[in-house]
């Protein structure tokens, strides 16, 4: 992706104003009790977070199961981020595509607010690894 610093802070803030929407629908859903909608918007706010983070980097993908890998590779497998991270962002995924896709399926309210908390704490960390100093 081939873009001019400025053009790439508005695309990182537009991803993470994303991100932030996301994770209110995310709250006023679990309030509602809607948890497949829950996972669904907390999965795509951590989406949108590390979209974010690879523009900040210069990464680019072109699919969810690309994201995921390369998050892996270029920060679970360097140290930036641990391999719970990855672990959950992999669960996230799964369980939006079975909640979004699986009739049959319905996110139970104990896994929602189990992972709501951590999805919340590893966008923080995504979020600081986006604006950290570069040497």
């Amino acid at each position: 992706m081939s873009l001019n610093e400025s053009d790439r802070q508005t695309l990182i803030n537009l991803y993470l104003k994303k991100c932030d929407e996301m994770l209110e629908d995310a709250r006023l859903n679990c309030s509602k009790g809607r948890w497949n909608t829950t996972a669904n918007r907390l999965y795509y706010a951590l989406f949108n977070a590390i979209t974010a983070l690879f523009i900040s980097d210069g990464f680019s993908v072109s699919s969810h199961n690309g994201l995921k890998v390369r998050f892996g590779q270029e920060y679970v497998l360097t140290g930036l981020a641990s391999d719970t991270d990855g672990k959950l962002l992999s669960q996230m995924e799964t369980m939006r595509e079975r909640a979004d896709y699986d009739a049959a399926f319905t996110a139970s309210e104990s896994i929602i607010n189990e992972r709501f908390q951590l999805v919340e704490n590893m966008i923080s960390h995504v979020k600081e690894l986006i604006f950290r100093e570069r040497l």
